[in-house]
């Protein structure tokens, strides 16, 4: 399970076109920078955060308070993926997602929000 299209981060964003997926899954992440990868965050780490990402992206109904937990053994790095609030921008549905990630490192979490939006050809994009 991967996700959709990310799209724009602001000024901290950059580029992750991540091995083995389409086109349609080049992606624009905090989770996908060398320097993050450093600071803790594996391979199997930003899929699995991707996957619930996917997961409530794609539920039928979502809510605030929704979430979805992941957790890594190889690396001991875990968090959550939870829903913040619901919106609309140009006409169309979003909902801000909150990242907590916890390191098995002795490093503090860090939580990341972002902003999504359905796009007309039904796909998720991260507006913010």
């Amino acid at each position: 399970m991967l996700l959709g299209k990310f799209g724009r981060i602001g000024a901290a964003a950059f580029v992750l076109l991540m091995a083995g997926l389409g086109a349609s899954q080049a992606q624009i992440s905090p989770f996908g920078n060398p320097q993050r990868q450093a600071e803790g965050l594996v391979q199997g780490d930003k899929d699995m955060l991707y996957a619930a990402v996917e997961e409530l992206n794609n539920q039928p109904s979502i809510h605030p308070g929704d979430k979805r937990d992941w957790h890594n053994p190889a690396s001991g790095n875990s968090g959550s993926v939870r829903v913040l609030r619901l919106f609309t921008e140009a006409g169309a549905p979003c909902h801000s997602l909150a990242y907590d990630v916890s390191f098995k490192a002795k490093r503090p979490g860090r939580t990341y929000t972002l902003n999504w939006c359905k796009t007309k050809d039904g796909t998720w994009k991260i507006k913010s």
